[in-house]
C-alpha cells in the first residue's frame, strides 16, 4: 500500500499548491465512482456556482463489481471488461457526470486503492495534508451508516482527522445509501435540492450506451434502484458529526475461486489475513486453509501463503497461491507425505 499512498501523494501535489483561499476549498472524498452523483449532485454543483475551489478525490474505481461481466446494450450486445478496462469505463462515466456539475477533469484524482480494502491510515494521511494545507476548508465525504466497508473506512478517517489536535476544518459525511438503510428520514440531516435539472442530467450520463467511446450505462445497470431513487428525492442527506467508533472496523472482503483442483471460496480479514475453504475435486472432501497475503515485486501480483487440513486425507497442507490482475490464480498445493499439485484458476471477487 505504501506505493499506492506515495502516488496518491504526488498526484495531489499540484491540488495542494493551488493559489487559492482556504475558506472557499471544499475537498470531497469518494470511495468509488458514482457516489458524488448518487448523494452529492446537488451541493457540487452548488459549490461550482458559489465559486469555491473544488478538489475530487476517488480512492478507488470501483472494479470488484459483477456487472463488468455482462454489460447489455440496448441492441442485446453483450460486454464482458476486464477490471483495468471497467475501472477506465466508470472513470469515464464519471467525468462526464462531473463536467455537467461543472467540474474539470483537472480536480478530479483517480486512486487505485482495492476495491473493499481502502487501509483507513492512507486515507487518514491524505485528508490531514489537505487539513493541514487548507485550515477552515470543507471536507465532504460518505457516511458511516452506508453499508459498504469503503464508505464507512472514509467516514471513520474524516472524523478522525478532523477531531485531531490542531486540525481546523468542518467535515460534511453524506448518505448515498440511504434510500436501502431503513434509516428514518426524521433523524437525518437533509438538504433541499435545488437544481433538479441539472442533477437529472448528471444522472444521466450513468445510462449512457456508447462502448466505441467508452460508454457503458455502468452505473444505471448495476444500482438502478439507488438511480431511481435519487431521480425522485427532493432531498440530500448529508449530517455534519458522526461517531467516532473506538475500535476500527476490520475490512472483509470475499472471493470464489475455481480451478482444475477445486472449487471454494476465500474470505479476506484487512489487508493480509486470508480464511480459505474448498472442495477438493479429486476426492470430493473439504479443504480448511488461513493464509497471509503479500505483495510481490511482480506487477499486478499478489501472492499469498498458506496452510490448511485435508478431512479426507486427514494431512496439513501447504499451498502458495499467485493472484495474476485479481483475477487469475496459480497455486502451488503440497499435501503432507501425498504429493504436490499445481493448479490454474479464476478468482472473482464479491465485495
Amino acid at each position: 500500500m505504501f506505493v499506492v499512498l506515495a502516488t496518491a501523494l504526488l498526484l495531489l501535489a499540484a491540488a495542494l499548491n493551488a493559489p487559492v483561499q482556504a475558506e472557499d476549498v471544499i475537498i470531497w472524498y469518494l470511495p468509488h465512482p458514482d457516489d458524488e452523483t448518487l448523494g452529492m449532485a446537488d451541493s457540487i454543483y452548488q459549490s461550482v456556482l458559489a465559486g469555491n475551489s473544488n478538489f475530487f478525490i476517488y480512492f478507488t474505481k470501483g472494479t470488484s463489481s459483477l456487472a463488468r461481466f455482462n454489460l447489455r446494450g440496448p441492441d442485446g450486445s453483450v460486454y464482458r471488461l476486464s477490471k483495468s478496462e471497467f475501472g477506465r469505463a466508470r472513470a469515464a462515466e464519471t467525468l462526464a457526470a462531473l463536467a455537467v456539475l461543472g467540474v474539470a477533469p483537472d480536480q478530479v484524482v483517480f486512486l487505485d486503492y482495492p476495491d473493499g480494502r481502502i487501509p483507513q491510515a492512507d486515507v487518514e494521511a491524505i485528508m490531514r495534508l489537505f487539513a493541514v494545507r487548507y485550515p477552515g476548508s470543507i471536507h465532504r465525504t460518505v457516511h458511516i451508516k452506508d453499508t459498504h466497508p469503503d464508505h464507512q473506512t472514509l467516514a471513520r478517517a474524516l472524523a478522525t482527522v478532523a477531531q485531531e489536535e490542531g486540525i481546523d476544518i468542518r467535515p460534511e459525511y453524506y448518505h448515498v445509501y440511504l434510500h436501502r438503510s431503513g434509516l428514518p428520514l426524521e433523524q437525518v440531516g437533509r438538504k433541499p435540492v435545488l437544481h433538479p435539472q441539472i442533477r437529472a442530467l448528471a444522472l444521466a450520463e450513468f445510462g449512457r450506451w456508447d462502448p466505441e467511446n467508452n460508454r457503458y450505462g455502468i452505473g444505471m445497470r448495476s444500482t438502478r434502484d439507488l438511480f431511481e431513487a435519487v431521480s425522485i428525492s427532493l432531498y440530500e442527506y448529508v449530517d455534519t458529526e458522526i461517531p467516532v467508533p473506538t475500535l476500527q472496523r476490520i475490512p472483509v472482503s470475499a472471493q470464489i475461486v475455481l480451478s482444475n483442483l477445486n472449487f471454494g471460496g476465500a474470505l479476506g480479514l484487512g489487508d493480509r489475513i486470508v480464511v480459505e475453504s474448498s472442495l477438493d475435486f479429486s476426492t470430493s472432501a473439504l479443504e480448511l486453509g488461513l493464509g497471509c497475503r503479500f505483495k510481490s515485486n511482480l506487477p499486478m501480483t499478489e501472492i499469498a501463503v498458506g496452510g490448511g487440513y485435508h478431512f479426507d486425507h486427514q494431512k496439513p497442507i501447504a499451498s502458495v497461491r499467485a493472484e495474476v490482475m485479481d483475477y487469475f490464480t496459480i497455486t502451488i498445493k503440497h499435501l503432507f507425505q501425498t504429493g504436490t499439485r499445481l493448479g490454474l484458476g479464476i478468482a472473482v471477487q464479491l465485495f
